[in-house]
């Protein structure tokens, strides 16, 4: 037999093992084997399940008939007559029909499987574990996971809590920011009016004039009415007079020969004082008499007979 290359080798390392190849054929495989690792290795690994076959099944004495039958066919196939130790009947000798040639490569077949179909086993084995091991760590990995996006929706909803109170408080101060510049800039404006006014007053060539109260004004009532002459400015001071009554407003008049002019409404504080600034159309000299009526709202035309002050100019 020409053995060219290991797979012929390889397949017949089972029968070299159990020592069912001929001479020339274990000659050459041992030789083969001695120098190729590969081979080697597959020769050891047979050994090992050799050595271990005679420890697959326990010790058992077969009866006297099966001992005859084996000899019958060893010396069958072997051509040479088997005589057994034990003195036993005489039995005509049954030939097998196997031949030796058959009797091999059964052999190496039959461990061949046992072979393959254990290693393919210790490797499913091997793959069955590992693949459970790598589905336990992808499920611990995926609880992880979970972990960190719950306690990350929780941090992203506590900061969007902390944002949402942040601009509501911002507005706020936004709001209140508006509320104390509109404040500061009716001081302004009302300390600018003070100012002024207190300017037009103190002014040495400002004329001051007490108004004459009727019978009509409240009692400790007064009013008093600052004017320059040639300037139309006109600033009056009422004290002790009371808000005027739903549906009535106090006006300022101011007459001329016969006519009259209504030249604006007076609003009294709570604190019953009221301060009056107006520029008439003409300046004061220009009129005769200054009067403060007390007339329904939507009548303006001519002044009522409810005169609270007057005075001539």
């Amino acid at each position: 037999m020409t053995l060219s290359n290991c797979d012929e080798i390889i397949e017949l390392i089972p029968a070299f093992v159990l020592g069912a190849l001929d001479a020339d054929d274990a000659a050459r495989v041992a030789t083969h084997v001695a120098a190729c690792s590969r081979c080697r290795a597959e020769a050891e690994s047979f050994r090992d399940v050799v050595g271990l076959l005679p420890y697959a099944a326990g010790s058992l004495e077969p009866p006297p008939h099966v001992k005859r039958q084996l000899f019958a066919r060893i010396a069958a196939v072997s051509d040479h007559p088997v005589t057994s130790t034990v003195q036993r009947p005489q039995r005509s000798t049954v030939r097998s029909p196997l031949s030796g040639r058959w009797v091999v490569p059964a052999l190496a077949l039959m461990l061949a499987l046992i072979v393959g179909l254990g290693a393919a086993t210790f490797e499913a084995r091997g793959r069955a574990d590992a693949l459970a091991a790598e589905l336990a760590a992808n499920r611990q990995t995926l609880r992880s996971l979970e972990v960190q996006i719950a306690e990350m929706r929780q941090a992203a909803q506590a900061v969007e809590a902390q944002l949402i109170a942040a601009q509501r408080e911002l507005d706020e101060t936004r709001t209140q920011l508006a509320a104390s510049q509109r404040e500061l800039r009716e001081i302004q404006a009302s300390g600018s009016k003070d100012e002024q006014l207190v300017s037009f007053i103190a002014a040495p060539q400002t004329v001051s004039q007490l108004l004459e109260t009727t019978e009509r004004a409240p009692e400790k009532a007064s009013a008093r009415m600052f004017m320059q002459p040639g300037h139309n400015r006109l600033v009056l001071l009422i004290y002790g007079l009371k808000s005027a009554e739903p549906g009535k407003v106090y006006r300022l008049w101011l007459a001329k020969g016969n006519q009259a002019i209504a030249i604006g409404t007076v609003t009294v504080g709570p604190d019953s004082v009221a301060e009056f600034v107006v520029d008439a159309p003409e300046p004061m000299d220009a009129y005769d008499q200054v009067m403060i009526t007390l007339d329904e709202v939507d009548t303006a035309a001519q002044p009522s007979e409810e005169v609270i002050f007057e005075a001539n100019l």
